[in-house]
């Protein structure tokens, strides 16, 4: 049972708030229709990518970009999720443990960006194989993904009827409201 709290708790919430978020933008933005059904947004999603990887895409929101280049729909936010708390981690551990930039590098420049860049790699696996990076050691792969896929359907479900948060944060400009708590800027 603390397996599937815990699974509950990290992943389950977070895919259901992030499958929230980027579906309400779709529907608000009309490129998606509230009424489509799973087989409408199937397909809807399908043109998304394709334009996305075409270049066509209309999105200026990088959650939104990386969501596309994970393929969309559920495998593709359950992936997102899974980057942003890898990359999240490891930035926040070279924060707590600063030494660990000298150590990166210490055998100089060239090995460092091969490190860095065998390291995204990795990461981006990692992401692929979320079902496995969440359930780690504990063999409980199915439940994470179960635990997942509910959080998918239900924030898709939510953003389809909610619209009076999502309209607020969807139109809110934070650059406006970050100068706004910190002041007009000075020029020196």
């Amino acid at each position: 049972m603390p397996n599937l709290l815990r699974a509950i708790v990290e992943l389950g919430l977070p895919v259901a708030g992030l499958s929230w978020l980027l579906f309400y933008r779709l529907y608000h933005r009309g490129e998606l229709a509230r009424e489509a059904d799973r087989k409408s947004i199937r397909a809807s999603l399908k043109q998304l990518r394709k334009d996305a990887k075409n270049g066509d895409g209309s999105s200026d929101h990088a959650l939104h970009q990386k969501w596309m280049k994970f393929g969309g729909g559920f495998y593709g936010v359950a992936a997102l999720w899974t980057l942003i708390v890898i990359e999240v981690s490891g930035v926040a551990g070279t924060i707590a443990h600063p030494s660990s930039i000298a150590a990166m590098f210490e055998g100089g420049v060239v090995k460092f960006l091969v490190d860095w860049v065998i390291g995204q790699a990795t990461t981006f696996v990692q992401a692929i194989m979320w079902f496995n990076w969440w359930a780690g050691e504990t063999q409980g792969a199915v439940v994470w993904f179960l635990v997942a896929m509910a959080g998918y359907v239900a924030g898709l479900e939510v953003a389809r009827h909610e619209t009076a948060l999502g309209h607020r944060l969807v139109d809110w400009n934070w650059r406006t409201q970050v100068r706004a708590w910190f002041g007009p800027r000075k020029d020196s």
